[in-house]
């Protein structure tokens, strides 16, 4: 069985966006997952550009029985956090401006998850907090 992944947008300003992502893994299979998707944000609307990217502001990450590696997006993702098991954290990036994405060829500007050591019924969630970048 596939790892279900459900997200939930709770903002998505001109700004800012704050996204709500759960998974539940659904076998032992290392899987890489899009988290943060920036094509799905809203266009800024003086401009009416698309979002191209984003810099990461706060993180909520729980996970449970499962480790998971986030990176950016990339031809070689680049590692933003490597989340241990059975972890729980709240990080806070608003004393300066945050995570910039320092990924090379072939950016696209989305986060992603990679699980480590999963299990069937393991869990992990993500709130992400992230400014958001026009092209």
């Amino acid at each position: 069985m596939a790892d279900t992944i459900s997200t939930q947008i709770i903002q998505d300003g001109s700004k800012q966006a704050i996204i709500k992502v759960t998974a539940v893994v659904g076998n032992t299979d290392v899987v890489t997952s899009t988290m943060v998707d920036v094509s799905t944000l809203s266009v800024d609307p003086v401009s009416r550009r698309a979002c191209t990217g984003v810099v990461l502001a706060k993180l909520v990450y729980v996970g449970v029985g499962v480790g998971v590696k986030l990176e950016w997006d990339a031809t070689a993702n680049v590692l933003i956090f490597d989340l241990p098991v059975n972890w729980t954290e709240e990080y806070d990036f608003s004393d300066f401006t945050g995570i910039p994405n320092n990924s090379g060829t072939g950016k696209t500007g989305d986060i992603v998850a990679t699980t480590v050591a999963p299990s069937a019924g393991d869990t992990y969630t993500f709130i992400f907090t992230v400014n958001k970048q026009y092209g």
